[in-house]
């Protein structure tokens, strides 16, 4: 029961990823195309409750992946990732989307 669940959760976070994958590089796309630049880059430290080392290789793969996102450092003893965002969106916002992308990646990797 326990590998079909976390079949389950991988294949809702392929799809999770991917779609996130799409919106981020319309954005990006519609943002090169337009006369007006939209990015407002910041640099946001977001705080690691993954333990595996899978885990944190894992999210920071996929946060360095995603289109106007980079992964620079994992610092303070695994427990924060330094990120550089290019649309910032508030911080309260990011925080809340790195950590429920954290969630979906803990369900699978551990």
């Amino acid at each position: 029961m326990k590998l079909i669940l976390r079949i389950y959760y991988f294949l809702g976070f392929i799809l999770f990823y991917l779609y996130k994958l799409v919106e981020s590089n319309l954005i990006i796309a519609y943002d090169i195309l337009t006369p007006k630049m939209r990015a407002n880059p910041v640099f946001l430290r977001i705080p690691l409750f993954l333990q595996s080392d899978f885990g944190l290789l894992l999210y920071s793969n996929v946060v360095a992946m995603t289109p106007g996102t980079l992964s620079i450092d994992i610092i303070e003893d695994k427990k924060i990732l330094l990120v550089h965002v290019l649309y910032d969106k508030g911080e309260e916002n990011l925080q809340l989307e790195f950590r429920n992308l954290q969630e979906k990646i803990k369900r699978i990797a551990g």
